[in-house]
């Protein structure tokens, strides 16, 4: 079938009521003449990069049909733009590649396909990501696993107040300029050093001093000005910050720690127990007395919980069964993102694969790299490519070319050292660079589309460090990369330490392994830690709001609250929208004509369409009725797969438009037989009671992110 390019809107807020459903759809179009067509919302069929095929059941109201609405549904194909900080995504380039219409009559039939057509032109519509994601099948995801390590970190207890300082092998020190003092430049922490005499500023305005890196580290009642003066006075809360243990680190670690010796107390109907006085993830199975612990989203297996213990690696998906029960509303709920073949798991999985997205001015030449010295060239293994070693940029070099990832936008130079340009096309090369190499994260960052004016470009969430893995997600790669040392020190991404975790709607957050009031972290300095895509100053560390775990409350309406209050853990907001960036960006130009659909008032969303363009209608109780001869019945063989007659498509031969990007992909619907039949796969109210409950959840999901703040965290 050959299509015609259109572009349909149905934008709207998306505000929700109880029972979990959506206000925004359906949502309606209406003609000059007072025609109206409603469209429900879509049924996700495939989705990958920024290409989205679907369907969705759809009403028309008009003259022709004696103003009785006739039920229908139609396919499309659409590029998509997402803004993961608001959750909500833009359908744009619709093409309608079928439409069906079992409710017409074959008068009627023609004319409704062109209304459709001539009614969504110049249109895009919003949908929520928690809508789309909970409504992709898992198979659709195309998540590719990548080769991950999981071996165990040293896993520490501490059962009086503790923070872990991480090290970067052997302290190195660093005349800091301007002053008599040198610090350790592979820590995220101030370490400050002026002869003999060391201080460690841990935020809050608090300070430690020592006479060996490797402690006893002691709390400093006072510290000279001179060495004060190095970070900015934090705002005096009123908050005392007690005397804290310092665990000091120089290798892969992680620490756990509990108010007093570890308390036990049971997991709602299963045969766990969970460490109750610790915010960190520790479980013991009583049938087998191991541990089990959740770090940076793996899991690990022991015999024990303190002291010199061997830790086993546990992949997600080889957990123990009573994980899997754990109830979603107990304290132990949020876990369930981390157990494969959860619900939750399988919305983290999905998650992974949306991008974000942004337009970026083709004409950008604002990128430019700073090397340590000359430009120094690495090869990586296997592939021809190279990486530069002495900067904190992602550059590479590939035959002639240089090639640089900077905040989620490919450059391409014909030196090192540029003049830099924004690039539309990257070598098949790069993206095989491997999980060893420092930059892998690069090879989530695509590019989508061109224009003379404007490139489209994405990135998915393994370009901040999540990645699938056995039917979940986890942080990082396990891998440890090399810093450089020269007259600078660049770090590299490490995977333990920082006491990650997954939060439903922000991705992963970092933390700190105390619990002991607000800690913030106010210097910064070229010896900066993190920064995805770039060099960034480490984050305030999220501190979890004491040692309570907070349940997660499922309300009468369905929707979603997880407590926890001001210290949820987060992801670092829209790359694309970091104030430094955002002029690159360009709007996206408009259509013209373009329309706004308004949502359908007073019209539930439970109209939904089978593969073969079917519609059917769920009550209240549940039950379900289909469309047939323009009333709602109730239907025959829901439960039994059958051929299912379709009649020929009603599109018009079009070729596409000349604006329409290339290399659409095809649609999957059902194959048809000689006889124009469609062959039944499988029972039709399995997918319809998926798709259903899809979609509540998804409206479900959209509601607690709003509750919880929305769009609205920045850092």
């Amino acid at each position: 079938m050959k299509f015609r390019t259109i572009w349909l809107t149905l934008v709207g807020t998306i505000p929700l009521y109880a029972q979990a459903q959506d206000l925004s759809w359906p949502q309606e179009l209406e003609a000059d003449n007072g025609s109206v067509v409603l469209i429900y919302q879509p049924q996700v069929e495939e989705f990958s990069g920024n290409s989205l095929e679907g369907r969705a059941a759809v009403s028309v109201k008009s003259a022709a049909t004696n103003n009785v609405p006739v039920f229908g549904a139609i396919w499309f194909e659409a590029r998509l733009d997402t803004d993961r900080d608001a959750r909500t995504a833009i359908i744009r380039d619709v093409t309608i590649a079928d439409v069906r219409f079992a409710d017409a009559s074959d008068d009627q039939m023609q004319q409704l396909a062109d209304f459709i057509e001539a009614e969504v032109s110049g249109s895009s519509f919003t949908i929520s990501v928690d809508q789309l994601l909970t409504d992709l099948e898992a198979e659709s995801s195309a998540a590719g696993q990548a080769s991950l390590r999981h071996e165990p970190p040293n896993i520490m207890l501490s059962t009086t107040p503790a923070l872990l300082v991480s090290v970067d092998g052997d302290p190195r020190f660093q005349a800091i300029e301007g002053s008599l003092y040198e610090r350790v430049v592979n820590s995220p922490f101030l370490i400050v050093r002026g002869g003999k005499d060391l201080y460690l500023y841990i935020g809050s305005n608090a300070w430690y001093e020592a006479t060996a890196v490797a402690g006893p580290w002691s709390r400093a009642r006072q510290v000279p000005d001179d060495v004060a003066q190095f970070v900015e006075p934090a705002e005096d809360d009123g908050t005392a910050v007690d005397d804290v243990r310092i665990i000091v680190a120089t290798e892969p670690t992680e620490l756990i720690v509990a108010d007093g010796e570890p308390s036990w107390a049971p997991v709602e109907g299963m045969n766990l127990l969970y460490m109750a006085n610790s915010d960190s993830n520790v479980f013991l199975e009583l049938s087998t007395q191991r541990y089990y612990v959740l770090l940076s989203g793996r899991w690990y297996r022991g015999e024990g919980i303190q002291g010199d213990l061997e830790w086993v690696h546990v992949p997600n998906d080889e957990l123990p069964e009573p994980f899997g029960d754990i109830p979603e509303d107990s304290v132990n709920g949020a876990i369930l993102s981390q157990v494969a073949g959860t619900p939750q798991a399988r919305e983290a999985v999905l998650d992974n694969t949306i991008p974000q997205t942004a337009a970026i001015k083709r004409d950008d030449a604002s990128f430019s790299v700073e090397y340590d010295g000359q430009p120094d060239f690495a090869p990586i293994e296997d592939i021809r490519v190279e990486y530069a070693q002495n900067t904190t940029a992602a550059v590479f070099r590939y035959g002639n070319l240089y090639y640089a990832c900077d905040d989620g936008v490919w450059y391409v130079a014909n030196s090192a050292t540029g003049p830099w340009g924004v690039a539309t096309d990257i070598p098949d090369a790069i993206y095989k660079i491997p999980t060893s190499n420092p930059h892998h994260n690069v090879t989530y960052v695509k590019v989508y589309d061109v224009t003379p004016q404007v490139v489209y470009v994405g990135y998915t969430p393994g370009y901040y460090g999540s990645y699938y893995y056995s039917g979940s997600v986890v942080y990082g790669t396990g891998w440890y990369y090399n810093p450089w040392y020269g007259p600078y020190y660049y770090p590299r991404y490490p995977t333990w330490g920082f006491h990650v975790s997954y939060n439903p709607w922000y991705g992963w957050g970092f933390g700190v392994s105390w619990t002991n009031g607000p800690f913030r972290f106010t210097f910064s300095s070229h010896g900066a830690w993190w920064g995805v895509g770039g060099y960034r100053p480490y984050p305030r560390p999220y501190v979890h709001g004491g040692y309570r775990k907070t349940n997660i409350n499922i309300n009468v309406d369905n929707s979603i609250n997880i407590g926890g209050g001001r210290n949820r853990p987060e992801t670092r907001p829209n790359i694309y929208n970091r104030p430094e960036n955002r002029a690159r960006n360009i709007e996206r130009p408009a259509t013209p004509g373009t329309r706004q659909a308004r949502p359908a008032t007073g019209i539930q969303n439970n109209v939904l369409t089978d593969r073969s363009g079917n519609v059917y209608q769920r009550d209240a109780d549940g039950s379900w009725r289909q469309r047939d001869n323009g009333q709602w019945t109730k239907p025959q063989n829901l439960d039994r797969a059958a051929p299912t007659t379709r009649p020929s498509p009603t599109r018009p031969a079009q070729q596409p438009s000349a604006s329409r990007p290339a290399q659409q992909p095809s649609m999957t619907r059902p194959s048809t037989g000689a006889s124009g039949s469609w062959s039944g796969q499988q029972a039709v109210r399995p997918q319809l009671e998926r798709d259903f409950n899809a979609r509540q959840r998804g409206a479900s999901r959209t509601q607690s992110f709003q509750r919880q703040g929305g769009g609205a965290r920045r850092r």
